[in-house]
């Protein structure tokens, strides 16, 4: 018979978690259920790892092999309790056959996560706003404060799984005799029963109804952008709430646009102020600012207004608000003003442009 610290391919003094790790790559590879596995190998991979797992039989098996009682066996004469944690993820392979996975299962959940939405202008974006928020949520019950009994009942052990909050099963198959720990279905895992359900969440331990929160909206925010809240969303059958997460949308402005922090703006500026130069008033974020345009301005001059973009979101400073200037060209002119451009395209005393 081959040996079983071969069969898992480690040294002889190898440590528990050495063996522990060398049998979950090879169950993962060898389980017959998946392409390319072997179910003679798994059969042996698992009779190996039941005994060089258990420090008791690992010594009797390194004194005396396996004619040692409790070494090998036929698929039928040995019974194999399969260690799913140490399977890890592929456990969940025995659930198919067997109706649920080894692990405890408890009904007290965690409480769901809840995403609302919110809308807001887009000058409340850059400055910072709060908004009440009302919706339709689980609550903890008022009444037994999330613990499902009604109040000065008793809470007991399930008399089913005794408090354990599983219960044992064993299972005949071609690999020999698997016992498997599962959720107890009296108490689904919790280990205990309430004796008298509360009057008010009928032992849900919760209840649905509206709550209003005031949430507090950052300065700089973009729109869809999603704010985190921990613990504000809905209570759980038992366990601790879920969070909130909250997506806000920022109404579009007329005339500014958002490019990362900065504000970029159009200003229309006739040609002959574009040509003499002039001030002007334009729209920020902080109201109403003068902006002086220079003589000679042309077509698509950018003009920098700097920190009077959008602050940056949970840290200090802020962006620019950048202008483009679009410079008008009548459509018509009066005799007297097409002479004057005339007179003005003839002089040759200097270069103008």
């Amino acid at each position: 018979m081959e040996d079983y610290y071969q069969v898992l391919g480690v040294n002889r003094d190898a440590s528990a978690p050495e063996i522990k790790r060398a049998y979950r790559q090879l169950a993962h590879r060898y389980h017959p259920d998946k392409a390319g596995g072997d179910e003679e190998k798994f059969k042996r991979i698992n009779e190996a790892y039941q005994v060089l797992s258990d420090a008791r039989k690992r010594s009797q098996y390194d004194q005396f092999g396996q004619t040692f009682d409790g070494a090998g066996g036929g698929p039928f004469g040995t019974r194999v309790n399969v260690n799913f944690d140490d399977l890890g993820d592929f456990g969940s392979i025995f659930d198919q056959f067997f109706g649920g996975s080894p692990r405890r299962r408890t009904r007290n959940r965690d409480g769901e996560d809840i995403n609302v939405d919110t809308t807001i202008s887009f000058i409340e974006s850059a400055r910072g706003t709060k908004q009440k928020l009302t919706h339709r949520i689980y609550q903890t019950c008022a009444r037994c404060h999330g613990n499902q009994a009604e109040p000065g009942t008793p809470i007991e052990a399930c008399s089913r799984c005794q408090g354990t909050g599983a219960v044992s099963t064993t299972h005949r198959t071609m690999l020999g005799m698997f016992t498997q720990n599962t959720t107890c279905p009296a108490c689904q895992g919790e280990g205990k029963r309430v004796k008298t359900p509360c009057t008010e969440c009928r032992g849900a331990g919760r209840t649905l109804s509206d709550r209003t929160l005031t949430v507090n909206i950052p300065a700089g925010i973009a729109d869809r952008q999603t704010i985190h809240i921990a613990g504000q969303g809905a209570a759980g059958p038992g366990g601790p709430p879920g969070d909130l997460y909250v997506t806000v949308h920022v109404k579009p402005h007329p005339t500014l646009q958002r490019d990362g922090d900065n504000i970029h703006s159009r200003l229309t500026i006739p040609f002959i102020d574009a040509a003499l130069g002039t001030t002007v008033n334009v729209e920020t974020l902080d109201g109403q600012k003068e902006l002086t345009i220079p003589p000679g301005t042309q077509p698509g001059a950018e003009f920098t207004l700097p920190n009077l973009g959008l602050p940056h979101l949970n840290s200090s400073g802020q962006g620019d608000h950048l202008i483009t200037a679009d410079i008008i060209i009548p459509k018509r002119l009066t005799r007297h003003q097409r002479r004057l451009l005339e007179e003005f395209k003839n002089t040759k005393r200097r270069r103008l442009f």
